[in-house]
């Protein structure tokens, strides 16, 4: 699928720069700078960091009920202690009583806490691939049809993606991809 991308993003930034293109025979694209520099891309990487964020501010809230449960559990057993030190029997029940009661509502809350976090991960990574994989086929397609256009306009006879070739004399070789970056980023 990258790898797709990429010769699409070749293909899309050929056609982008007919005027500069027309003195070469070839072309390049540095498609990982496209993908990069898009700005639907930027928008969705800005909506993800978004979600993100208001999850990590979720699980930071759930985890502070967490430990004040637990700071209430440490100081009840703490009195527990001193009362049985001091043998008030009495009172000491009903902190035992007490200390059951947020042992089990502790680990309630550790353990919704718990499931809370895995979920929201799973959540967050499928809402990433949902997002990240439409927006890829979403380029893929508006750069094919780019460099079709400038490939025939500019009548090239390849263009190559920049992480696919081991090596390209610049001054031979026509690099296209900020034409694609404007081309995409106007919207056409």
């Amino acid at each position: 699928m990258r790898k797709q991308i990429i010769n699409f993003f070749v293909v899309a930034a050929l056609c982008a720069c007919p005027v500069l293109a027309s003195a070469y025979e070839f072309g390049v694209v540095d498609t990982s700078q496209i993908f990069s520099k898009y700005k639907v891309t930027q928008k969705t990487k800005e909506t993800l960091e978004t979600k993100k964020t208001e999850l990590q501010k979720d699980l930071e809230n759930r985890k502070e009920d967490v430990k004040k449960i637990d700071d209430e559990y440490v100081s009840v057993a703490k009195q527990l202690q001193d009362l049985r030190d001091s043998k008030k029997d009495k009172e000491a029940k009903t902190l035992e009583t007490k200390l059951a009661d947020l042992r089990k509502s502790l680990a309630q809350k550790s353990g919704d806490l718990q499931k809370f976090f895995e979920e929201s991960q799973r959540a967050l990574y499928a809402l990433e691939e949902k997002e990240m994989s439409g927006l890829a086929k979403d380029i893929e397609l508006k750069v094919d049809v780019i460099v079709a256009e400038m490939a025939k306009k500019n009548k090239l006879k390849a263009v190559f993606a920049k992480g696919t070739t081991f090596w390209i004399d610049e001054k031979i070789v026509y690099d296209m991809t900020d034409e694609v970056i404007k081309t995409l980023n106007a919207g056409k």
